[in-house]
């Protein structure tokens, strides 16, 4: 009893320093995908313009849409997604703005307000994750490392990124290139009436864009179902956007 007791108590006096060399090795996955991206670890904090062709698929219907977005860590996004559904065309624009969000059809604007803007503040904040650089710059973020598992036919490397009540987001790194091709956590669903489900999304196709490696790209899949397939492309960094984008529409 007395040597079981002695091997636990060396094992908790020990887990500290067990879980200290498991944020290392998770940092260090992450700062080798920042550097196959063509980034240093201390890179500027995200802001950055794109555009957006794809197929949103939903409730049974599909919409074809093309896209262009903004985006400043930590919180703010906006895009403007413009798509034809049958005979109508539709416009539609949402803007994040910290604790603040609105969506715009044509002239009409409404707040976002309940599950929904917690649905996209959470959508802002995946931006920002997977946008690597904080996780090895900012203290508020916790990594750890998790297990890998075949990602389009190849090895990766798994991290998962905690912050205060933020849904936990687990990377999924190639282990060759070192680049990002998956994450995955839970989100509600808007249209299974809130209802959490686990959200996955799949980075590809990486290509030299304004000389850096960026994936081209995106299928997001919810609840085991394809939700999204788009390209991206036309990627702009910026030192910082125009505050009027991230203003009430």
């Amino acid at each position: 009893m007395r040597s079981v007791l002695a091997a636990v108590a060396a094992l908790v006096s020990l887990s500290p320093a067990l879980r200290a060399d498991d944020a290392a090795d998770a940092r260090a996955v992450v700062a080798k995908a920042i550097k196959a991206r063509g980034d240093k670890p201390d890179a500027k904090p995200a802001a950055m313009t794109w555009k957006e062709a794809g197929k949103f698929t939903a409730m049974g219907f599909a919409l074809p849409y093309t896209a262009d977005w903004a985006f400043e860590a930590p919180d703010k996004y906006r895009f403007v997604l413009e798509g034809t559904f049958g005979d109508a065309k539709i416009n539609i624009k949402a803007v994040v703005n910290g604790d603040k969000a609105w969506e715009a059809e044509g002239d009409k604007v409404r707040e976002i307000t309940g599950e929904k803007l917690d649905y996209v503040r959470g959508e802002a904040y995946q931006l920002w994750v997977i946008s690597l650089t904080p996780l090895v710059t900012d203290k508020g973020f916790t990594l750890a490392t998790a297990k890998g598992k075949d990602v389009a036919g190849k090895p990766t490397s798994a991290v998962k990124v905690t912050r205060d009540k933020q849904r936990a987001i687990t990377l999924y790194f190639d282990k060759d290139s070192g680049h990002l091709v998956m994450s995955e956590t839970t989100v509600k669903d808007e249209f299974q009436k809130w209802k959490e489900v686990p959200d996955e999304a799949y980075y590809s196709d990486y290509k030299e864009t304004g000389g850096k490696q960026r994936f081209t790209k995106l299928k997001v899949v919810r609840d085991g179902k394809t939700l999204i397939e788009s390209t991206l492309s036309d990627v702009k960094d910026a030192e910082k956007l125009d505050a009027k984008l991230f203003a009430k529409p």
